[in-house]
């Protein structure tokens, strides 16, 4: 049959004007919200040293990224969506100081990586951690349950942020000196926040410049939510959105699950078993996703275990160990499969304090790797990636003996390109405390544990790391049981 000239003309004008359609959606789709994960290469560098290419790793980049020192946008070669490369020049390492490393993309959507960033430190190699007096800031007896370091005021410093038992939401303004000017910048609904890690996280959720935070709040076990915080860009905050009756304090992990240029989250919550997906409307408010059954599912990670530039998710779990759900980009994730299992007397994993494991580059490779606390063993076990969603055998380093609740972090602490572990131990009857540092040899092993002698006896609730005096060494805070923090700045 032959086509009539006229309905000839409107069938290919119809499907121009459809071919032009969906290259107008395809020229609007919008860039993902970059993530930066682990530390970037080479994490080090003496004063003085030449222009450099620091490679950068993460997930959701694009062509078009663009690195930045203190904020300050470099020189950026697109090699994948999980890896970035920039020169670093030599003015910007002339003398000790911390560069911090956060990514860009471009619009529409893209922006900053408001939730995530790295540190290249500058300092001549020191052969251990000497931690000076510490800088502290009391509470009255209003303990910090969890703390986080973001830069809220400044691309070239770092400021905290914690929640404290009494339902407070503390904000410690850093001076760039080690030092920190607090304030109250919000209170919860309920007699006090969630005590578990990792329940306090930041991201720039209405894409407006500043950034906001979300935490769970609730009376323990039952009746917790989730609540935002919107940034009002002077450092005080307004209350945004808010959704649950959890049966259990979610911990909550952020990042752009579906490469909308919205940042999302997942929260992971031990009594429902569950881990929920809440996807981003880019103004503050979120919708719910995808749900995952998870025996006690607790302490959510994002990152890209894969290499495919998509932010997967790590939770732990009091039933199956170490579970890993890799990201399909879109929101949504593959069913669990389990990275490390429970040995006969671990009931979970966890020190007792703190966060119970931290994700790294303990081999340089560029893969993501793991170290978990095992309170039971008293050992630090490390699982090396194989860049592919799947993982070595864990390796245990002896971190104490018959202690009843610990801390630790990971960290560059000694500035020689190799990521170490500090620790802390606290037992009684009879009461003993005891720190140390068990460096790293860059291959992914470390060396045996050596004590460090703290100016004070401290009782810690968790240990955070940051250079927060910009001079080139790792610094930490740590959480005493009497409220407050405690800032150790390395000598």
């Amino acid at each position: 049959m032959k086509t009539k000239p006229h309905a000839h003309w409107c069938i290919t004008h119809i499907l121009s004007f459809a071919a032009f359609v969906v290259m107008l959606g395809s020229a609007n789709a919008a860039n993902p919200v970059p993530t930066v994960t682990g530390p970037v290469h080479p994490q080090a560098v003496v004063p003085g040293h030449a222009d450099f290419v620091l490679t950068v790793y993460g997930a959701n980049f694009v062509s078009g990224a663009v690195v930045n020192w203190n904020g300050s946008p470099r020189s950026t070669t697109f090699v994948s969506a999980r890896e970035l490369q920039t020169k670093i020049l030599v003015s910007d390492v002339a003398k000790p100081t911390a560069g911090y490393i956060t990514v860009t993309n471009p619009a529409p959507g893209g922006g900053p990586s408001s939730s995530s960033y790295a540190i290249v430190e500058v300092h001549t190699p020191t052969k251990t951690i000497i931690p000076g007096p510490p800088h502290t800031n009391f509470l009255g007896y209003d303990p910090l349950l969890f703390l986080t370091s973001a830069p809220f005021h400044s691309a070239s410093s770092l400021d905290l942020l914690g929640g404290a038992g009494s339902g407070k939401v503390y904000l410690f303004t850093g001076k760039g000196d080690g030092t920190f000017k607090q304030k109250v910048v919000g209170r919860q609904y309920y007699n006090g926040v969630c005590d578990y890690p990792q329940t306090l996280a930041v991201g720039d959720f209405n894409n407006d410049g500043e950034l906001d935070y979300i935490f769970a709040a609730g009376v323990y076990p039952n009746s917790a939510s989730v609540e935002v915080r919107l940034s009002n860009g002077d450092g005080t905050f307004r209350t945004g959105w808010r959704f649950g009756n959890y049966d259990g304090c979610p911990d909550v992990a952020v990042g752009d699950f579906d490469g909308d240029g919205k940042l999302d989250f997942a929260a992971a919550v031990g009594g429902d078993s569950a881990v929920y997906i809440f996807m981003g409307n880019g103004d503050g408010t979120f919708r719910k996703g995808a749900t995952y059954d998870l025996s006690g599912a607790f302490s959510p990670v994002a990152a890209d275990f894969n290499g495919d530039g998509k932010l997967d998710l790590i939770v732990d779990t009091t039933g199956d160990g170490l579970q890993i759900l890799l990201g399909n980009g879109d929101g949504t994730f593959q069913s669990p499969r389990t990275i490390v299992q429970r040995r006969p007397k671990e009931t979970g994993l966890g020190c007792g304090y703190g966060v119970p494991f931290v994700v790294n580059d303990f081999n340089g490779d560029g893969k993501m790797d793991l170290a978990y606390c095992s309170l039971a063993y008293a050992q630090i076990g490390v699982v090396l990636g194989n860049g592919d969603g799947t993982f070595k055998k864990p390796v245990y380093y002896h971190a104490g003996t018959n202690y009843s609740t610990w801390a630790f972090t990971a960290g560059d602490f000694n500035s020689d390109g190799n990521t170490d572990f500090i620790v802390w131990y606290f037992t009684t009857p009879p009461i003993h405390r005891f720190f140390a540092i068990l460096k790293g040899n860059g291959d992914g092993t470390f060396r045996r544990e050596t004590a460090v002698t703290l100016p004070d006896n401290i009782e810690d609730l968790g240990i955070l790391p940051g250079d927060f005096n910009s001079d080139g060494l790792l610094d930490f805070v740590t959480l005493p049981g009497a409220g407050g923090i405690q800032v150790y700045l390395e000598k």
